[in-house]
């Protein structure tokens, strides 16, 4: 059981049912995405940063919310489609960082590298988007949070492409859109591979400037206007993209509840082409 904020009578650690915190986290987490929308949370980009953008999506929901979590203490393994050979029904076992210290250091690394970057301000759109995809790869290998990684990281990235000059159509994204399956294969090629090129490719094509026309960002009259008419549409798609492969995963001992037996599930070291990259 993922203990939570849902508690009732006979309820004490929250709703026990699977498919009913689901249905009451996603709502909770729709509403508090489009308060974002609407009054973004200002930060340096860094991990506190998106701590703090968890928080605010999860504080309805989850104690541990903007909380990073500190298991397992081995690379924590979630099963997915074999992206190297499409044709296999066979899942692989794909790797992410240990909770902890490990994972942290591997975090602020990566976010320190933004910050050298300069948020990738000033880059033409080519370079802007090999670079975002570079920080999200390697970010979602970290996979910081016990759940909500991938809402997380999409409000996180649409805000900082918009302090860029560009735009990222999360609806592009949504349950049912065309470029879905595309962008959860990008993700775990990523993984499988090292390389963050495929998701580039996928994020390229849901990535504009604010004023079209151009290669580069451009501050002029009309991107407040865009910004206006696409955030709340975006936010929803957010919102709609839920966790692609759900699992509990320790932040802190939890008394009286326990953890999934697949979550706390040690495992043997999967192929070196399927492990998250170390530093």
């Amino acid at each position: 059981m993922l203990r939570n904020k849902f508690t009732a009578p006979g309820k004490p650690y929250g709703e026990p049912d699977p498919a009913k915190l689901r249905t009451l986290e996603e709502a909770h987490a729709h509403s508090r995405i489009q308060e974002l929308a609407e009054t973004p949370i200002e930060g340096r980009f860094d991990y506190d940063h998106m701590k703090a953008i968890h928080a605010a999506i999860f504080q309805d929901c989850y104690e541990w919310a903007g909380v990073p979590r500190v298991g397992p203490n081995g690379w924590m393994t979630k099963d997915g489609p074999n992206v190297l050979d499409p044709g296999s029904p066979t899942p692989v076992s794909y790797r992410y960082y240990p909770g902890g210290e490990v994972m942290n250091e591997a975090a602020e690394a990566e976010y320190a590298k933004l910050a050298a970057h300069d948020l990738l301000r000033g880059l033409g759109r080519k370079e802007f988007v090999d670079q975002l995809a570079e920080s999200w790869g390697e970010l979602n290998v970290i996979h910081s949070f016990r759940e909500g990684n991938t809402r997380s990281q999409f409000v996180f990235f649409s805000q900082l492409a918009e302090q860029a000059g560009y735009r990222l159509d999360a609806t592009q994204f949504a349950p049912g859109a065309p470029l879905r399956d595309e962008f959860v294969q990008a993700r775990f090629y990523s993984q499988a591979t090292s390389r963050n090129d495929r998701l580039a490719s996928v994020l390229g094509r849901v990535i504009v400037p604010f004023e079209r026309g151009t290669d580069g960002p451009q501050q002029g009259p009309a991107v407040r206007t865009l910004r206006d008419d696409t955030r709340a549409r975006i936010a929803d798609a957010i919102a709609e993209h839920v966790e692609l492969h759900r699992a509990s995963f320790p932040t802190a001992p939890t008394p009286g509840a326990e953890h999934s037996t697949e979550a706390r599930r040690r495992t043997p070291p999967a192929p070196d082409r399927h492990r998250g990259r170390g530093r």
